[in-house]
């Protein structure tokens, strides 16, 4: 089951969010596309999760080649966890 986590409620650790967006590598190539992060956040329930994978990218790629890299994963994470995101089960 996802869920949104209200405002003021207790987060999941980062370790969670972590093995979402990895698991959504789908090709398995230690890079997520915009895609994939848009999958990730379809995932965590997001009710526009083009738009949340967009804003996503432009907080947490900071080389700006369209893509998050096992080196940006961590800014990637605390996005999410920052907007509230997670999974639960």
């Amino acid at each position: 089951m996802v869920y949104n986590v209200p405002k003021g409620s207790e987060l999941p650790n980062k370790k969670q969010l972590r093995k979402v967006f990895l698991d959504c590598d789908v090709d398995d190539n230690s890079v997520l596309t915009k895609e994939e992060i848009k999958n990730a956040f379809d995932r965590f329930g997001s009710l526009f999760p083009g738009f949340r994978a967009w804003r996503a990218l432009k907080h947490a790629d900071k080389n700006k080649d369209g893509c998050i890299s096992l080196d940006e994963l961590d800014n990637l994470i605390d996005y999410a966890y920052k907007c509230g995101y997670f999974n639960i089960g």
